[in-house]
């Protein structure tokens, strides 16, 4: 363990008493072998450069050793910056059982990340001490919180020079190690690190722990893996998402309830597909061939796991399955090209391949590489449903006793059905007319993820330059009219300053200048009359 000391000892204590197989070591020299684990304690986190030279610097001397980082609750590093460490874990502010599960799950092989927590205590549950000490304590806390809040205030302003912002954090650091020495001397020891013993010594304490970024990888394999996505996905798939994008409107024009089922199968089918290409023995002879059949059986198990198989209604008086229906009737090979390739997917997950993120190739189990196959699949899940829906839309129209079944109370009439078949319709010859060749044009490929329980857009920016090539002779005109607006807007601006600056010119110095005289000779002109009079 490296800890600054009293953190160190303290945290040892409470790891030992809980857990008699593991043996912490606070000191280098006494280390015998390598070690099976490296705890690394941070009390303050200031320069994530620092930090990662020091990783470097420990994976250098025990490369075998897997790395786990404790950091504090209050930290100025957003999750992106805690997961470019390079570690096997990382923690926030912990508890004794989560901080020991974790260490056995990495000692294990596995991979822990859980970053920034939301803990809510309730001071007044927690029974208050007197004394001396108590008072001691409260007061001199008191004094250097306020003092440290007034710093970190001035800190975060950057607008003092830097010799004045190094003395800052000197004096900031003075007041930690103050602030330790103070709970060192009046303070309990348990204090150091949020621990549960505080839970089972008064049962009236209320304590709710959240992470949002929450990835526990036991092993590497793939279905492993599978499995902490499929959870992250499904946790995020809730029945009260809100759409703050302009569009999905076929999606959200079904009922909340089968909106809700419907994006769940399309998850499920999805692991589905990926359990039954795991079970294939020579995966990569076939797999081009598998990827590009998927679409249409895909879109079919969808429809017909969506529904229920007993699920029937009455069509020119004879009851006709419904799933059936929508599989006849609808266009299951429709392609979406801002889809990005499912093989992005499937083949880091099955194959064990690295994953290219922002010029950089992730090892699978790097949480950023989980985050970024996350979002694929949300991507892949809301694109996909948009399709689904607006077959569903279309069979709606065909068979009106479909409605009450599928969609929303307002859709029930034929007026308002097909004015929103119009709307989508419209909206997706604009998306492909023009909306498409510009986001081509510039590189920027449209994403739909999941934030705070609402789907909103994102861009990602990736070369596009294939695509490009292969666009219709219209669409591939509104991608000329962009490079030639390009191309001839500097040579416009240059123009129309040179116009604005020639204008100015004839009125301050040609025409000012001739108002200002004949201003002038009509006042000497009144003055000579008025001194005549």
């Amino acid at each position: 363990m490296i800890a600054p000391s009293l953190l160190g000892e303290s945290l040892a204590l409470q790891l030992t008493s809980k857990d008699n197989n593991l043996e912490i070591i606070l000191d280098k020299k006494d280390i015998n072998g390598l070690p099976r684990l490296i705890l690394f304690c941070l009390e303050e986190v200031e320069l994530s450069n620092s930090i990662k030279l020091e990783i470097i610097r420990l994976k250098e001397r025990w490369a075998q050793s897997p790395i786990l980082i404790v950091i504090p609750k209050s930290i100025k590093l957003s999750s992106a910056d805690l997961m470019t460490f390079g570690t096997e874990g990382l923690i926030q502010d912990p508890t004794v059982e989560v901080l020991r599960d974790t260490i056995n799950i990495l000692i294990e092989g596995g991979r822990v990340f859980k970053i920034n927590k939301e803990a809510n205590y309730n001071a007044d549950s927690i029974p208050k001490s007197y004394g001396l000490g108590h008072w001691l304590l409260t007061s001199g806390l008191s004094q250097i919180n306020k003092d440290l809040h007034t710093i970190d205030h001035l800190i975060e302003k950057k607008s003092t020079n830097t010799f004045y912002l190094l003395i800052l954090i000197g004096r900031r650091r003075e007041l930690l190690a103050a602030k330790r020495l103070i709970i060192w001397l009046w303070g309990p020891l348990e204090i150091l690190i949020e621990s549960p013993i505080k839970n089972t010594k008064y049962n009236n304490i209320k304590l709710n722990n959240k992470y949002i970024t929450d990835i526990t990888i036991k092993n590497s394999s793939s279905n492993e893996l599978w499995e902490v996505i499929y959870k992250r996905v499904n946790e995020r798939l809730h029945d009260d998402l809100i759409n703050s994008t302009d569009e999905l409107a076929a999606l959200y024009s079904l009922s909340r309830t089968k909106r809700t089922i419907l994006l769940k199968t399309h998850l499920q089918e999805f692991s589905t597909i990926i359990k039954k290409l795991d079970s294939l023995n020579d995966l990569d002879k076939g797999f081009e061939d598998i990827l590009q059949s998927i679409t249409p059986e895909l879109r079919a198990n969808i429809l017909r796991n969506f529904i229920d198989s007993y699920d029937r209604l009455q069509r020119n008086g004879i009851d006709v399955s419904i799933s059936d229906f929508l599989i006849n009737n609808a266009e299951l090979g429709i392609i979406d090209d801002e889809l990005p390739s499912i093989a992005l997917i499937i083949d880091p997950i099955l194959n064990n391949r690295p994953i290219l993120i922002d010029g950089e190739y992730l090892s699978i189990e790097d949480p950023r590489s989980i985050i970024h196959l996350e979002t694929l699949i949300l991507n892949w899940i809301f694109r996909t449903a948009e399709i689904v829906s607006e077959e569903i839309i279309s069979s709606c129209s065909e068979w009106p006793e479909l409605r009450k079944y599928f969609l929303n109370k307002e859709l029930v009439s034929t007026r308002d059905l097909e004015r929103r078949r119009n709307h989508i319709n419209t909206n997706n010859q604009l998306q492909n007319l023009f909306k498409k060749p510009i986001r081509l044009y510039e590189s920027k490929r449209l994403y739909y993820t999941v934030i705070n329980k609402e789907i909103e857009k994102i861009i990602i920016i990736e070369p596009r330059d294939d695509e490009l090539k292969k666009l219709d002779w219209p669409q591939r005109q509104i991608a000329f009219i962009i490079e030639l607006r390009d191309a001839l807007a500097p040579q416009t601006q240059a123009i129309i300053q040179y116009l604005g600056d020639l204008i100015v010119l004839i009125l301050t110095k040609v025409v000012g200048r001739s108002i200002g005289l004949i201003g002038r000779g009509i006042a000497q002109g009144m003055g000579r009359n008025l001194s005549k009079g």
